[in-house]
């Protein structure tokens, strides 16, 4: 076995997020345009289209477990961002993610997760139209 890498667990968790009915159903526009798990991306993704509501995960850290190298405690945050004019959308989403992942073991992409709330931040906002809400989860992460 070698290190789970950190592109591997990104790219499990942003697809367990897109396979969440709950969480993806959220990802609606002002005017109702459905933008669904197409939102749902890697934090440092660098595109030239930005819709809102979108989710953006961020893994913080990655630290083996044991001399296998495929266990692995983990850090990571699903920050949910929205323009609408009030914090209630991004805040919404945040804890509909919480829901979905606190105190849950799943499998996505081949590695299994299980994962607990370290902290659910309250949307503040991060520019003139942008509201952000966090949740910060640690997780046990083991696979190939």
């Amino acid at each position: 076995m070698s290190i789970l890498r950190n592109d591997q667990i990104q790219a499990a968790l942003v697809a367990y997020l897109k396979s969440k009915t709950a969480i993806t159903n959220e990802l609606v526009t002002v005017d109702g345009t459905a933008l669904g798990a197409d939102e749902i991306r890697e934090d440092q993704w660098q595109g030239s289209e930005f819709d809102y509501p979108n989710i953006r995960v961020r893994l913080i850290g990655n630290s083996p477990l044991d001399d296998a190298c495929n266990h692995s405690r983990i850090t990571f945050s699903c920050m949910a961002f929205s323009e609408t004019a009030s914090s209630l959308q991004a805040d919404r989403i945040a804890g509909i993610i919480n829901t979905s992942l606190h105190d849950n073991s799943f499998t996505a992409n081949n590695i299994t997760f299980t994962c607990r709330l370290t902290n659910l931040i309250p949307a503040v906002r991060i520019d003139v139209r942008t509201w952000r809400s966090e949740a910060l989860f640690q997780a046990l992460a083991s696979g190939s």
